[in-house]
């Protein structure tokens, strides 16, 4: 029975995990590396919502589906926070270039990097994130506790400084990620495509080896992008651990694998099941390998498994749904 919990609750967190709503908002400052000097984009979860560069002449324009005048209203925000971010990325960047460049450790191009994030999920908890890198590596991060920057590294004390100089604005960056990026979410989510939703597909590829087999879960073809993909064994105990990584496919859809590796010797003797959790299916996709030497029972013995675990969801998930709480920020 704590298998079966286990699995619900793993499949509870990837749908509460693919029902949020992330705004996010990405800006990078560079020098030296032929790139655009600023750049902005924002997202709503996959969605590019705005985007400007210092190559443009203006800025993108409100797009026909905000039609409020709130909607509209948040469109000025939006331009107003681009130029703010282009004026404290250029200072991170110049900040960060003359700390580092006295360790003699920097070449002739650099980048600064900004991400922000505010996400919304189903049960009302809400979570936001602010973090800078330079060159690829953390540089700094906003505490919207204290509403000041931490430093990642000592060459990140200067910005800091310079940033917390003003306690004004360290207010407005908590308001506007607590607040506005709420707000803005509920108008943002209406975006299209932002909704849109496709079934993975799921194809069981094993390759044998001298002493084992290799058996890899190929997902395809899914959106959005989150998604859990889980290998369980005979005792419905996850037999690989990890963080399920999705690559983007050409066509705006996404892909991922997760392999087990079966000794020679279990070969035939135990099913293993590749359960994938995605928000576009009700349940689960579960796909059963057994190996070549396997029998009928073994393959239908997990196979019933996972019709009593997909019958056990309604009741798992009022049961462990009241253990299990986010932590609301």
């Amino acid at each position: 029975m704590k298998y079966i919990c286990i699995l619900v609750l793993l499949f509870q967190q990837v749908k509460t995990d693919d029902l949020r709503y992330d705004s996010c908002a990405y800006y990078m400052v560079s020098k030296g590396l032929g790139l655009p000097e600023f750049s902005e984009r924002r997202v709503l979860n996959d969605v590019t919502v705005y985007h400007h560069d210092s190559s443009l002449d203006s800025k993108m324009p409100c797009p026909d589906w905000i039609n409020t005048t709130a909607g509209k209203e948040h469109w000025k925000i939006i331009y107003h926070w681009t130029d703010y971010n282009k004026y404290v990325g250029t200072l991170g960047l110049q900040s960060a270039t003359e700390q580092f460049n006295q360790t003699g450790s920097l070449t002739d191009g650099n980048i600064y990097q900004a991400f922000g994030c505010c996400s919304l999920y189903p049960n009302g908890t809400y979570r936001t994130l602010l973090a800078h890198a330079f060159n690829g590596k953390d540089f700094a991060s906003f505490d919207f506790q204290t509403k000041t920057f931490v430093a990642a590294v000592p060459q990140a004390v200067l910005y800091k400084t310079l940033r917390e100089k003003d306690p004004a604005n360290m207010e407005e960056i908590a308001t506007l990620y607590k607040k506005t990026c709420l707000e803005r979410l509920q108008i943002l989510k209406e975006a299209p495509r932002v909704n849109i939703k496709k079934v993975p597909e799921v194809r069981i590829i094993e390759k044998k080896r001298t002493d084992s087999v290799t058996v890899t879960c190929h997902v395809t073809g899914f959106y959005p992008r989150e998604v859990q993909v889980i290998w369980l064994g005979s005792d419905l105990q996850p037999v690989v651990k990890g963080v399920t990584e999705a690559l983007p496919n050409d066509d705006g859809t996404y892909q991922t694998r997760k392999s087990v590796i079966v000794p020679e010797e279990d070969v035939g003797k135990h099913a293993y099941s590749c359960v994938v959790l995605h928000i576009s299916v009700p349940n689960n996709i579960t796909t059963v390998w057994a190996g070549e030497r396997a029998g009928g029972v073994a393959v239908w013995g997990s196979v019933c498994v996972c019709i009593l675990l997909a019958a056990a969801v309604g009741f798992g998930v009022w049961w462990c749904r009241r253990r299990t709480r986010d932590a609301v920020i």
